[in-house]
């Protein structure tokens, strides 16, 4: 069990950097603008980038830029969200690693400790969101892949949480559905793409962070829902 995180005051407030891609400024959105807009208790950096991921570091390198960013803001935690454009094989050392191959995944995996190796070294810790099911069945079947290594590589990394985000996105039989309660309304959550979160999605993504936030840092925080 890691220590708890300093209980945030307003005079002290805990950090947080939100970094990912489309989605992740989905759910930056929704930490940032919707649930904790109000919150004197923490301070959300909302740092995602569209069409960026850990597939393509020639076109993005988020390793190099999460440097970048832990050196410039000091965050006491992050929050990943990304992966949605990760289905794809890339080059290493000028070899093509297919996607979905043994060593795609050992690569792939590689970089996803790196990122979380660097926000443990710059005392940060970690809370890894899940990719959630997707509309398209094929790009379904790839966030499972995906999933999957961000649940291996945070149970090899304390101070590391993961959270699948799911369930929140599907219906009880676990099929994709693009409507769910928010706020005791029924509301659609999801784009018509079936991939990007819609406002009410980025809400309810972001207000399911509350309890694993406080679980995993030993904190309490204050949402503008007061919840």
């Amino acid at each position: 069990m890691e220590a708890p995180l300093p209980q945030p005051t307003a005079q002290n407030p805990l950090t947080i950097l939100e970094i990912g891609d489309s989605l992740g400024q989905d759910l930056g959105f929704g930490l940032g603008d919707d649930v904790f807009a109000n919150d004197p208790y923490l301070h959300i950096i909302q740092a995602a980038v569209g069409d960026t991921g850990l597939a393509r570091l020639d076109y993005y390198d988020w390793p190099a830029h999460l440097e970048t960013e832990l050196q410039q803001d000091h965050p006491g935690a992050v929050v990943v969200f990304l992966g949605g454009n990760d289905g794809q094989g890339f080059t290493v050392n000028g070899q093509v690693v297919e996607f979905g191959t043994p060593l795609w995944h050992e690569d792939y995996a590689a970089r996803v400790a790196l990122v979380m190796s660097e926000c443990l070294a710059a005392n940060a810790r970690v809370l890894w969101v899940g990719m959630p099911i997707m509309g398209p069945s094929s790009l379904t079947s790839v966030m499972a892949q995906l999933d999957a290594i961000f649940r291996a590589e945070a149970a090899k990394h304390p101070g590391v949480t993961y959270f699948s985000s799911w369930s929140l996105f599907s219906n009880a039989d676990g099929q994709y559905t693009p409507s769910e309660v928010v706020n005791g309304q029924e509301e659609v959550v999801r784009d018509s793409d079936g991939v990007h979160l819609t406002s009410y999605g980025d809400i309810l993504l972001a207000s399911a962070l509350i309890a694993p936030m406080e679980k995993a840092w030993g904190i309490k925080v204050q949402p503008a829902s007061g919840g």
